[in-house]
């Protein structure tokens, strides 16, 4: 076991390089002292190196597919992802939004119109009529009072944090199949507790990796109304 937590090491590699970096790029972000501390080398195959370092990440992190690269991931909404490229304040073309991204063309496509239709960005058209996305600042808009939905008596939001902090244990987020099973609520009422609790900016969801997931686990997550799967929670620190 190295000396150092690998897992706080990968955490500062992806959040210098927007939450996510190919795994077979990882060793080049890392000291010679690490890389050696771990077996690893440049240019290894990300398959050898997902190998050596999965064991010590203590499930922080979500590894992810796309085409013949494998990418290491900190939980998030893919949403976040598209905002992050958007956030450089250059107006960018949906296709290089894809390109930069571990995200399939229509996952993007998906959230680039979700921005579009909230008014959080607007496609704008360059002279050779080639579409170009900008985010848009974040209007100031009057607090309105989320309220809070119709639950049965013994379903709170007291109960819901006390299920989230027996589940915690300390690792940051929680899976959603892990505390919808640990409540047993009616899962409509579950989904509006969560949903509620989102809307209010108590909790951030992050998109689950089915391939990880059992079948009942994936059963178990929350599908947002993006048709994202959410597989995991956080709280917000206030």
């Amino acid at each position: 076991m190295p000396e150092k937590n690998i897992a706080d090491v990968i955490q500062n590699i992806l959040d210098e390089h927007r939450g996510f970096v190919t795994v077979r790029s990882l060793p080049s972000f890392m000291s010679p002292e690490l890389r050696f501390e771990l077996g690893l080398k440049t240019g290894l195959r990300a398959t050898v190196v997902r190998r050596k370092i999965e064991p010590l990440l203590e499930d922080r992190f979500i590894f992810h597919s796309k085409g013949r690269a494998l990418y290491i991931l900190t939980p998030c909404d893919s949403s976040e992802l598209v905002i992050a490229i958007l956030s450089e304040k250059k107006p960018k073309s949906p296709k290089d939004i894809a390109r930069r991204l571990p995200l399939i063309k229509s996952d993007v496509q998906k959230i680039i119109n979700s921005l579009v239709e909230e008014g959080r960005a607007k496609i704008i058209l360059n002279e050779a009529l080639d579409a170009r996305v900008l985010l848009l600042p974040l209007r100031e808009i009057e607090t309105v009072k989320v309220s809070v939905p119709s639950l049965p008596g013994e379903c709170t939001e007291a109960k819901f944090r006390a299920a989230f902090d027996e589940l915690n244990n300390g690792r940051i987020f929680v899976r959603i199949c892990d505390l919808r099973r640990k409540l047993g609520w009616p899962r409509e009422v579950f989904d509006d507790m969560l949903r509620n609790l989102r809307d209010r900016e108590i909790v951030q969801l992050h998109v689950g990796d089915a391939s990880t997931m059992t079948p009942e686990e994936v059963q178990d997550s929350f599908m947002d109304e993006n048709n994202f799967r959410m597989g995991s929670v956080t709280w917000h620190v206030r």
